[in-house]
């Protein structure tokens, strides 16, 4: 059984920060996940057969294995790739807050995901369900400023699901917004 092994993701930012399930909030442990794929079911188009020897392909199934987070409360494995963007989401929130704060506005947040049916949930259910990390700003109360952030796929290996974080795009709005 031909195998191969593969990691995604910031080695520094799995290894030195912690990790909470972004269903439930409980402490993240990392597990090693393996999965058997043949290259001629219908999932084969989400992997990397090449056995990296002059463009040559491995002939027959393979095993597929690299480390995930796993939630012991959801009893779900969540792609490196995945958890730390909605990691970088939250964090890029607590930097908006203190850089605004330092100049005497206090911001308030709203964290909400779009269905592919244009719904707002607070929770995913299921990741192939949700099209957008939505980010409502608020100030005094008021609704100034609403920036979504689409939920993608790598285009490699397992393709994995991440949010793109457009940072500068919303900091701008705000800086011309709130600073001008």
């Amino acid at each position: 059984m031909n195998k191969h092994y593969y990691s995604f993701g910031n080695p520094f930012k799995f290894k030195f920060r912690k990790h909470y399930c972004y269903k439930c909030g409980t402490n993240l442990s990392i597990i090693t996940h393996k999965k058997i794929v043949s290259p001629k079911s219908e999932e084969a188009k989400y992997y990397d057969f090449s056995n990296g020897v002059d463009g040559g392909v491995m002939v027959g199934s393979c095993e597929f294995i690299h480390k995930v987070f796993y939630c012991p409360t959801c009893l779900e494995e969540i792609e490196f790739v995945f958890q730390l963007s909605f990691e970088d989401l939250n964090n890029f929130i607590k930097k908006i807050k203190r850089k605004f704060f330092k100049k005497e506005i206090t911001l308030a947040f709203k964290k909400t995901f779009e269905t592919k049916e244009n719904k707002y949930v607070d929770k995913v259910i299921k990741l192939e369900d949700i099209q957008n990390f939505c980010l409502f700003i608020y100030v005094n109360d008021k609704e100034i400023f609403v920036s979504k952030f689409p939920l993608l796929r790598k285009k490699s290996w397992e393709r994995p699901y991440y949010f793109k974080i457009n940072a500068k795009e919303v900091v701008e709005y705000l800086n011309r917004k709130l600073l001008e």
